[in-house]
């Protein structure tokens, strides 16, 4: 039996980016969670967590206070803890990019490992600090390499960085390349996905997934996908993945029936054009469980 749960998140950590708190808002709009009840068998809405406090607003956003920063974080992360426990798999809405270091530290499991699937345009692997823009530090503290003060979110237990995949950069560091070579992360870049076609990138995830065990958790930060399709984000640069191809991708992975968690952010839907971009994360959403629910094995 097929069974999920939704869970928004209406948080921001920049003040710059308030809009980015309506996401799961607009998300919802769309009229996706009727929708999955009508392909899953069983959905759990866990309904949108509660926006920050004034008090958190200005310990978060004004002064920048870690302790409160990784005190709301790890509320998110034991909230999808308790979500994957209840068997189902967790799928999360938000805007602020910052979220997905929790909910990869919610699906940590002592006795499993963990693959994640980033989808993002930055590869946010800074090992420094950075109070302005945490989202930088989120990958590199995934898998160990991160700043110490953010490091406790994941409990000191780290995703191996082989057990990473890294889909759609277009905007990387030189630092952030050694550190992906050093950890010996699968990365494709739009350069590289040109010269590949996304076809064969498809195809070569799908046999790097088949050879891991425990959790797989995909992470779809939509400044990956081409502004064409997914305008409403605050990062936005032409030469980003096609609806197309992205559309190819969660379909196989949907046939390899090896995800059990889903994570969307950096959608700010003050940005956006008519929804669209919430209405293509629903449309992502229908077409992937429309897949599954196919059982067809191609693997």
């Amino acid at each position: 039996m097929e069974k999920i749960g939704i869970l928004g998140v209406p948080w921001m950590f920049h003040e710059e980016r308030q809009g980015v708190a309506l996401a799961p808002y607009a998300i919802r709009y769309t009229g996706i969670i009727d929708t999955l009840k009508k392909l899953v068998s069983d959905v759990t809405d866990y309904h949108n967590m509660a926006f920050f406090t004034d008090m958190e607003q200005e310990a978060i956003l004004k002064s920048k206070d870690l302790k409160a920063i990784t005190y709301k974080a790890k509320e998110l992360r034991d909230i999808v803890a308790d979500m994957r426990s209840e068997g189902g798999m967790p799928i999360i809405f938000g805007g602020d990019q910052f979220i997905s270091l929790s909910t990869i530290a919610g699906m940590r499991d002592e006795n499993e490992e963990q693959t994640v699937i980033w989808i993002n345009a930055h590869a946010d692997m800074g090992e420094d600090l950075n109070r302005e823009n945490l989202c930088h530090n989120v990958m590199a503290t995934v898998i160990g390499r991160g700043p110490e003060e953010l490091g406790n979110i994941m409990e000191q237990r780290f995703v191996s960085g082989d057990n990473v995949c890294i889909i759609g950069t277009r905007r990387i560091e030189k630092d952030e390349q050694r550190l992906i070579e050093e950890e010996q992360i699968l990365h494709f870049e739009m350069t590289k996905i040109d010269r590949m076609g996304f076809g064969m990138v498809t195809d070569e995830v799908i046999q790097w997934l088949a050879k891991k065990s425990g959790h797989v958790h995909i992470v779809l930060d939509v400044d990956a996908i081409d502004p064409e399709f997914t305008p409403g984000t605050d990062f936005i640069s032409q030469g980003g993945i096609y609806w197309r191809e992205i559309r190819y991708f969660m379909k196989n992975l949907a046939l390899s029936n090896k995800i059990n968690a889903m994570t969307f952010t950096g959608i700010n839907p003050l940005h956006d054009d008519k929804n669209k971009t919430a209405q293509f994360i629903s449309s992502l959403l229908e077409e992937f469980f429309q897949a599954k629910s196919m059982n067809v094995d191609q693997f």
